[in-house]
């Protein structure tokens, strides 16, 4: 990543950032080669529908070399999840991300689009294994359970295989840490090559930066 502070200063263009159904989100931004995003929150389908669109506009308009996340997530929708990491990898701009709290659950996944990762002192990961849930009441076939166990195995393959070609660990070692849903430090992390390096987060002074905050 190129130092900031070696680019000539240009005019500052305002980009207004509109994803459907929220209120318009102004940038500050000039022709950067680096736009940082702090992104804190949960992983649904609206809420990955809204930040592609975001990024899309972003990188269209101001042609950015790398987006930086400041990353941390509780997780959530497992589809939505390796849909947004997929849309990360794809996109022509280099993806740097930042723990700077706890990733964990399908966030571990996006976290992994990175092609650098880092992590803050004191951050941590939590891997665990896919959850299904059923609505109070809902009865079902032996077939239509089966069929619900089936999902939630494929959902784990998808993960364990995304973050074993990420990483040095193994299949079977993901899928030991999906059962032991215990949280691990950074020396793990770090030994696993999860992360690239333990950094302080550090936004540079006058950077475009903005904080995604979703619905």
């Amino acid at each position: 990543m190129q130092n900031e502070s070696n680019c000539p200063p240009q005019q500052p263009t305002v980009v207004q950032i509109q994803p459907p159904g929220i209120q318009p989100l102004p940038v500050q931004i000039q022709t950067p080669k680096v736009i940082y995003i702090n992104f804190f929150d949960g992983v649904n389908e609206s809420k990955v529908k809204t930040l592609m669109g975001m990024l899309s506009q972003m990188v269209a308009t101001n042609k950015p070399e790398t987006l930086y996340f400041l990353f941390s997530s509780p997780g959530g929708s497992v589809d939505a999840g390796i849909v947004l990491y997929n849309f990360l990898r794809a996109l022509p701009v280099e993806i740097i991300m930042h723990n700077t709290g706890t990733v964990a659950s399908i966030g571990t996944v996006i976290y992994m689009a990175g092609a650098k990762r880092y992590a803050a002192p004191q951050s941590t990961f939590l891997f665990h294994g896919v959850q299904t849930t059923f609505a109070p009441g809902v009865a079902m076939s032996h077939p239509q359970l089966l069929e619900r166990l089936s999902m939630v195995r494929q959902d784990e393959n998808k993960i364990a295989g995304i973050i074993a070609s990420r990483s040095t660990l193994s299949g079977e070692e993901i899928r030991k840490l999906f059962h032991q849903g215990e949280s691990k430090d950074l020396a793990f992390a770090q030994e696993k090559g999860i992360i690239h390096e333990i950094r302080e987060a550090n936004i540079p002074k006058d950077a475009p930066f903005i904080t995604v905050n979703l619905n």
